[in-house]
């Protein structure tokens, strides 16, 4: 995500449908109650965060609310948010769903790890353990781009 660019980095993304990733970034170890799922320990390092877009305004509409983190507390990423600011967005303007592909790709990654199964993958018919994946050790937003294969606004 380019810093400065725009009051509104959402802005820079396309309206239309899609699959996105967020790169957040957790300085410190965090304990969160993550409503129906339980608490967890989410542990400092990178995560990232896997969704759709597929209602009205697209992935810029939904993309921005998670970069704002206002509104009411309504996905798993809301309460996450809060801890982690984000530093990096990977989308693909698409009809076609990615979610579950995406994340069954960064969860299979070296150095994954899955700090809170279930967690933004409550509605999955693929059997994800999680739509949100850790990198205790790291992950360049370079080298998300090269594993999903897609665009993104570093």
């Amino acid at each position: 995500m380019r810093q400065g660019v725009d009051d509104d980095p959402g802005n820079l993304l396309p309206t239309q449908s899609g699959t996105y990733a967020l790169l957040l970034h957790m300085a410190q170890p965090v304990q969160l109650s993550v409503g129906r799922l339980g608490v967890f320990s989410f542990p400092a390092g990178d995560t990232v965060y896997v969704g759709s877009a597929f209602g009205p305004g697209g992935l810029r509409a939904r993309v921005a609310r998670h970069l704002r983190g206002d509104g009411r507390k309504h996905w798993h990423i809301d309460i996450l948010r809060a801890h982690a600011p984000v530093y990096g967005v990977c989308y693909a303007a698409r009809a076609e769903h990615l979610e579950c592909v995406w994340s069954q790709t960064l969860a299979a990654a070296p150095g994954a790890h899955i700090p809170a199964p279930g967690f933004g993958s409550s509605d999955c018919m693929a059997g994800c353990p999680s739509h949100l994946i850790s990198f205790p050790s790291g992950l360049s937003a370079r080298r998300l781009q090269q594993l999903l294969s897609t665009k993104c606004e570093i």
